[in-house]
């Protein structure tokens, strides 16, 4: 799911996503004398909202700048962690630049 939404988001220039929230629970709030007080929410309820594509950008920027996401699978990610402890490198960037890198010096087609 999460790579399809972040293909999704990716492939947008501007314009807006719509998004449908649905909400079931409790509430908890203060009342007007400060004592605790909590509300059913019935699981029928909804919001709507139009998120702008500039914000999903503007927000993935700020917090992941010139990043992207890989997903892997458990045993690649097992084995991958593996070889980055045998080496003791400090990231996941480090990681990577040592396996291209060697990548790179190997035979080459």
């Amino acid at each position: 799911m999460e790579i399809a939404t972040t293909k999704y988001f990716h492939a947008l220039d501007d314009g807006e996503v719509p998004l449908d929230f649905l909400f079931s629970g409790s509430v908890f709030y203060a009342d007007p004398d400060g004592r605790l007080q909590t509300c059913r929410i019935s699981w029928d309820r909804q919001a709507r909202f139009s998120l702008p594509v500039s914000t999903w950008k503007v927000m993935i920027e700020r917090y992941y700048p010139e990043c992207a996401w890989l997903r892997l699978d458990r045993a690649t990610l097992d084995r991958l962690h593996a070889w980055k402890t045998r080496r003791a490198l400090p990231t996941w960037q480090a990681t990577m630049d040592a396996l291209l890198a060697a990548a790179d010096k190997g035979p080459q087609p």
